[in-house]
């Protein structure tokens, strides 16, 4: 019965590799993770899974969260937020505890490995023909996900070109395991600018050239990087709006005067009016009204007809408007703790931490904490992060 219990949280743990673009069943996958992951630490007196430095931060953090009621406009919206945020948290706490043997995360990275696989390949598809297997349209010259036009896609490739980028790192694997997770890469490295997504063109201008460099098949890594840079090169020229979208990295705040900045600049006036404790978790939407001047003229705030945002667009300045310094403090000891085990642990660490970096940077204008869906997304990256460490671990120990 133990063994039974923990073999079907490392199931759904595999399941949910499958679920992320299948509406909210990766919420309904995640619950049942977490029940039996604890179901499994209850029987077996796992109490010291507990101690992992990482889930001790993000307890103090979601606890700091829902004290945050006490000071919002709307309480029962902060200490919803809140309890999102730590279902997630309590999620990695799960992933980084069953996932721990070289057998296990092997099994996983290869599921994913198919599942990226089929993404890139639908992605493809939709890009050139116009529909992908669903029958979801083009829209713009963007792909979407694989049954909607949602665009979660363009969030989780970052988390994916760490994992996979990492692995091609580490030594010992047969040439076809190289080239499973090699395919895989340069296809979400394709996959990447059809989304129209620009935000991890710059972390990728960081990583991709070590992951070249770390490969045991540096060469080919270098030559297939450059054939795949020329093709990418060559659809982006001859689709009009990709070509739009990425010039705009040239000039990265013209297109959002009336858009993201007066967002940003509505969160900087809640921040400086609430410095220490910001106006409450998840209560940035409701007091918009009361930070947003006319002088910021956005398109996308009007207290004439109540349009307003439901949140800062902005990892950071949504921290600092509904956290204040403390809730920065937290997330500083956070990414403190991840970059140290990084440092410690080798390159190939370092390059598994890549959609961390992505996911709490300023090159983003859609993950945030507040949002249950982005936040779940957030702690993934994290918890992909957790992976390559124990796995890095795995194959340091003498069998």
């Amino acid at each position: 019965m133990k063994l039974s219990i923990g073999r079907l949280t490392e199931y759904l743990i595999y399941l949910l590799s499958f679920s992320f673009f299948a509406g909210k069943s990766y919420q309904i996958i995640s619950g049942l993770i977490i029940v039996s992951f604890f179901i499994d630490v209850v029987r077996l007196k796992r109490w010291a899974v507990f101690k992992d430095p990482l889930f001790l931060i993000f307890s103090a953090w979601c606890a700091y969260l829902f004290l945050s009621a006490l000071w919002a406009v709307n309480p029962s919206y902060a200490i919803s937020g809140a309890s999102h945020l730590f279902m997630w948290c309590l999620l990695y706490l799960a992933i980084r505890s069953t996932l721990v043997t070289k057998q296990q995360i092997d099994t996983f990275i290869m599921l994913q490995a198919w599942v990226v696989l089929f993404v890139a390949l639908n992605s493809i598809v939709q890009f050139f023909v116009g529909y992908n297997f669903f029958g979801i349209p083009l829209e713009g010259s963007r792909v979407s996900d694989l049954f909607n036009e949602r665009r979660t896609i363009g969030h989780l490739l970052p988390v994916w070109l760490g994992l996979f980028g990492s692995m091609l790192a580490f030594p010992g694997f047969s040439k076809k395991r190289y080239l499973l997770y090699a395919t895989a890469l340069l296809g979400l490295l394709l996959t990447l600018p059809l989304t129209g997504t620009r935000g991890p063109l710059v972390i990728m201008a960081i990583f991709i050239p070590l992951i070249a460099w770390m490969s045991p098949y540096r060469k080919w890594a270098f030559t297939a990087l450059g054939g795949l840079l020329v093709a990418m090169m060559c659809i982006v020229a001859t689709t009009p709006v990709l070509m739009d979208r990425l010039e705009t990295l040239s000039h990265p705040f013209k297109d959002q005067q009336h858009t993201r900045i007066p967002i940003w600049l509505t969160a900087i006036e809640a921040f400086k009016d609430n410095p220490i404790l910001g106006v409450g978790f998840h209560n940035y939407r409701y007091r918009v009204f009361d930070y947003y001047e006319e002088s910021f003229e956005s398109d996308e705030i009007n207290p004439e007809t109540g349009k307003y945002a439901y949140h800062a667009h902005s990892p950071w300045l949504d921290i600092l408007s509904e956290q204040g310094l403390v809730g920065i403090g937290f997330a500083l000891a956070m990414l403190a703790t991840i970059a140290f085990s990084a440092y410690r642990s080798g390159a190939n660490v370092l390059i598994g931490s890549m959609g961390v970096w992505y996911a709490f940077s300023l090159l983003n204008s859609t993950l945030t904490l507040s949002s249950a869906r982005w936040s779940y997304f957030m702690i993934l990256a994290i918890s992909f992060f957790a992976i390559i460490l124990n796995y890095k671990k795995a194959t340091a120990e003498k069998p």
